[in-house]
């Protein structure tokens, strides 16, 4: 996928804002505080729905401004052209067009503009909690198997209403109804991600061989529940738990991805621009994947690259970021503090400043 015009109406600190990007390299340049990274999480908003950054969706809205609306054109691997847009307003009203038409959720959306996230704050996949090592699965999921969506929306429906039903401490005729609905959609969920896993993970050994020889790495993924146990009898096993918890203490909601550095998890064993390197791989990796299954390419934004990384693991990572043959839009504050091998390859360049970008 290749963004071909982007523009912005009230958007944080960008009154209007348009740009025609080059399908290899962007780069965003300007002073910290001039609005490169704004530009970067709209793209990814129409990617994800959401912003990549603390706070609530106001925050995205210029001051005393009602909404603000993102809108793109888009061109599939197939030269078909698309258009996406995504307007929000304060009161917290949603409306989402895809080719013109409204469009009820994010997926179509989502699909249209895949995008993978580099900045700082993405070393929290490793350092952070499970909930964000299921969210990369689940993306790499939700683009490879088309079905997963709907199956994981009705999980998560159904985990409200059970837990909604266990926060009385009463047993009623309604557990068992939503017992059953839990098992369905939620052995469902879990089947995927391990089919994903399964696929991904060579994947990801041959790249971390490359990126981090010193370590043998190992991917595993806990799918919520003891292996081997049927989700039903899992249920079962642990009722007595969640009617005194009154939550659900087992599922794929409770899923984990588990990585491992020469035999130890990898928080206790690698440097901090070590994890940062292997997350770099990890969502390389996962955009290359997604490429040999679907062949959909994703976009790759890309803020403050050079932080915490050596010479050596700078070059490896732009090298791996190039051979994806991907958009890639990168922010900095200014061009010389970027690996030669970016600036080199074919590239555009935009500088931003008090909430205006121009191209150079």
């Amino acid at each position: 996928m290749y963004i071909d015009a982007l523009a912005l109406t009230n958007f944080r600190n960008f009154a209007e804002a348009k740009i025609t990007p080059e399908r290899r390299i962007n780069l965003f340049i300007g002073a910290n505080g001039s609005g490169k990274t704004s530009l970067l999480e709209s793209i990814y908003c129409l990617g994800a729905g959401r912003s990549f950054r603390p706070g609530n969706y106001k925050q995205l809205i210029k001051h005393d401004i009602n909404d603000f609306v993102i809108f793109a054109k888009v061109t599939a691997q197939d030269d078909s052209k698309h258009t996406v847009g995504f307007q929000r307003s304060q009161q917290g009203d949603v409306k989402i067009r895809v080719d013109g038409e409204l469009s009820r959720t994010f997926g179509p959306m989502a699909r249209l503009v895949p995008v993978q996230l580099m900045t700082p704050e993405t070393i929290e996949l490793i350092l952070g909690g499970p909930r964000i090592r299921r969210q990369f699965i689940d993306w790499g999921v939700f683009h490879v198997e088309h079905s997963f969506i709907e199956y994981w929306t009705r999980f998560m429906h159904v985990l409200k209403q059970r837990n909604s039903l266990l926060k009385r401490r009463q047993r009623s005729s309604e557990n068992a109804y939503w017992d059953k609905q839990f098992v369905d959609y939620g052995e469902n969920v879990a089947a995927a991600r391990a089919r994903y896993i399964e696929n991904f993970e060579p994947v990801v050994q041959q790249r971390l061989a490359h990126f981090l020889p010193q370590y043998s790495f190992s991917i595993q993924l806990k799918q919520g529940w003891e292996a081997g146990l049927p989700l039903e009898e899992a249920l079962e096993k642990h009722q007595e738990s969640d009617f005194r918890y009154g939550h659900s203490t087992v599922g794929p909601h409770k899923a984990e991805l588990k990585m491992t550095a020469n035999g130890e998890d990898v928080k206790n064993v690698l440097s901090r621009g070590q994890m940062k390197l292997l997350v770099a791989a990890l969502k390389v990796v996962q955009g290359e994947y997604l490429r040999t299954q679907t062949g959909v390419q994703c976009i790759y934004l890309v803020d403050d690259i050079t932080a915490e990384l050596d010479v050596q693991s700078k070059e490896k990572f732009c090298e791996a970021l190039l051979a994806t043959e991907s958009q890639i839009f990168v922010s900095a504050i200014h061009k010389g503090e970027l690996p030669d091998i970016i600036t080199n390859a074919e590239t555009k360049m935009f500088h931003v400043e008090h909430g205006t970008v121009k191209e150079l």
